[in-house]
């Protein structure tokens, strides 16, 4: 047979063969003809045989092929008259009187046909012609297509029904849908284990299951609320975080939908995306830190013991925490800060160990308690106790707090505070056995010249002014300069010569740009002086010209100096003339 072009790669009438085959009996008995239902593949679908034994090869040259090419019906009333039928190969063997055709349309194009195959006797049954045949075959056709639709609309919503269940198994908040009284209709596998629950708990009621004021409300008092934070706990399971709760209508009745978001799903997204997850050991190593401190982070940073960070610089300090953090298996998990200071002694515990503290924030990340030696004993005492057991609160292992890796630093000599009754012993000495040294960042001059280095390129770029760069006396000068304790001065210092300054800049730029070198007290003692050598030279009559060029600065400088230190004597001269 030839290749028919109607071909497809499947058929709808073959979705519901049952429903086909059917149809092909009532058309049979009601027509008292023999009936063929076939797709748009020309293969059948469904048939019923009363008279003939039909055959089983069909082409684009019958009349049912037809009928599909055409899309249209098609009534053949004496096959032997017919020009159709006597170019089939089957003509002379064929017992078939009459024949009608129609096609099965659906959402607007062909599906398939309905063939009518009558005996010679011409017995139509309760019809009167083969017209009244083919508007019968034409009717159920149209049936046939709303039969196909239903069935279309039962698969699309069992399919759409099995899509929204696996995307609420992809969702990580806890999801269940009851009805007006509380009773569970579904929920999602996160909601399961959220409260270690059975898996199937269809019929149950949530109220029951799940004793909260906010649930029972909902039932009651049809209060409907979203992102409300509560906290509650069934068993050993504790919930902290946010409850939604929507009112919701489907297939004509009410249903109640709640959403149960845990805490640390919201801020492990939010620390992720948080500030200083770039700083990494290896950024810091040989500027802020020396190699062996780098290793010792790196080699504190892989274990999950509490470290304690003790350097003389808070920033450094800092820096070194997230450090730590981002080398550790938790990066990922980001950072809670924490700033201790007692003045906020009415919240500051509240603060730290409630269901909605920093500790049940920092679940399954780090928390860094920054300047812990202000921290006031009862809290030393308390968080000493989470170090031993894990736990902040009630609730067992799943309590607030728990899986929490804690960072300190400090500036002070803890040991010495311990010794003194102003820190707890007991901590400290926990605390003491994974500490990070950190040396002063003006103690090293090879670390103070690296971060001259990188700061000077770095500001180059920034401000695209290339052709700047400290000659060596002006290094010099900033290596040996009083730094004070302040890293960030390195920076200001460097931003300020680069941003202000043009080609090679000297010692002397850096004093014209009102860098100083020494303690304000040595700059007094300097500037008076360099003062008394100015007017001596004035009162001895040399030219500015000369003065720069014995002090060694430009003209423009000891414009500025002369001003002052209020030695215009020009002005004065040119006055008594």
């Amino acid at each position: 047979m030839e290749k028919n072009p109607l071909m497809i790669n499947q058929t709808l009438l073959k979705t519901i063969p049952d429903s086909v085959k059917r149809f092909a009996e009532v058309i049979a008995r009601t027509a008292d003809a023999d009936v063929r239902i076939v797709d748009n593949n020309l293969s059948v679908a469904g048939e019923a045989v009363l008279y003939y034994r039909l055959s089983a090869s069909m082409g684009l040259d019958s009349v049912i092929g037809q009928v599909l090419a055409r899309q249209k019906r098609l009534l053949v009333e004496d096959r032997r008259q017919s020009e159709l039928c006597r170019s089939c190969r089957s003509h002379g063997d064929c017992e078939i009187c009459s024949m009608a055709g129609v096609p099965v349309f659906f959402e607007g194009r062909v599906i398939g046909a309905i063939a009518l195959f009558f005996p010679a006797r011409r017995a139509f049954g309760m019809f009167r012609n083969l017209e009244a045949a083919a508007d019968f075959a034409a009717q159920m056709a149209e049936l046939l297509a709303e039969k196909l639709r239903e069935s279309d609309e039962l698969a699309r919503a069992r399919r759409e029904s099995g899509e929204r269940e696996q995307v609420l198994e992809c969702v990580e908040d806890g999801v269940v849908c009851t009805d007006p009284a509380g009773e569970i209709l579904s929920c999602n596998r996160a909601f399961v284990s959220m409260f270690g629950l059975k898996e199937s708990l269809r019929g149950e009621n949530l109220q029951m299951l799940l004793s909260h004021r906010m649930i029972r409300d909902c039932f009651r008092k049809k209060t409907m609320f979203r992102n409300l934070k509560i906290a509650l706990e069934r068993g050993m399971h504790s919930f902290y975080g946010f409850l939604s709760c929507r009112e919701i209508l489907t297939g004509g009745e009410k249903r109640l939908v709640f959403c149960f978001r845990p805490m640390d799903h919201i801020w492990t997204a939010a620390n992720q995306a948080g500030s200083g997850s770039l700083v990494t050991l290896e950024w810091c190593r040989d500027w802020l830190f020396t190699e062996e401190t780098a290793d010792r982070a790196k080699a504190l940073a892989a274990t999950l013991l509490p470290v304690l960070i003790c350097g003389p610089e808070r920033c450094v300090n800092e820096m070194a925490a997230k450090a730590v953090c981002n080398y550790s298996d938790r990066s990922g998990m980001g950072i809670v800060p924490v700033y201790c200071n007692n003045l906020y002694r009415e919240f500051f515990e509240q603060f730290l160990f409630s269901s909605f503290g920093e500790l049940q924030r920092a679940r399954g990340g780090t928390l860094v308690l920054y300047d812990v030696e202000n921290l006031p004993f009862y809290l030393q005492e308390r968080l000493l106790d989470f170090m031993k057991t894990g736990c902040a609160g009630s609730g067992g292992p799943d309590g607030a707090g728990s899986g929490v890796r804690l960072i300190f630093t400090t500036t002070k000599d803890l040991k010495a505070l311990a010794g003194e009754g102003l820190f707890l012993e007991k901590l400290y000495y926990r605390l003491e056995k994974n500490r990070l040294l950190l040396d002063s960042f003006y103690g090293d001059r090879a670390r103070l010249a690296a971060a001259l280095d990188l700061g000077e390129a770095f500001y180059r770029s920034r401000y695209e002014n290339e052709p700047v760069a400290l000659s060596r006396s002006a290094r010099q000068w900033l290596l040996n300069k009083d730094w004070g304790e302040d890293p960030n001065e390195v920076d200001k210092i460097l931003e300020k010569i680069v941003r202000n300054g043009g080609g090679t800049v000297t010692d002397r730029d850096l004093a014209a740009m009102g860098i100083r070198r020494f303690k304000e007290t040595e700059v007094s003692a300097i500037s008076d002086l360099e003062r008394e050598r100015i007017a001596g030279l004035l009162k001895a009559g040399c030219s500015k010209v000369e003065i720069a060029r014995l002090l060694g600065i430009g003209r423009a400088t000891l414009y500025r100096k002369m001003a002052e230190y209020e030695l215009d004597y020009g002005r004065k001269k040119k006055k008594q003339k």
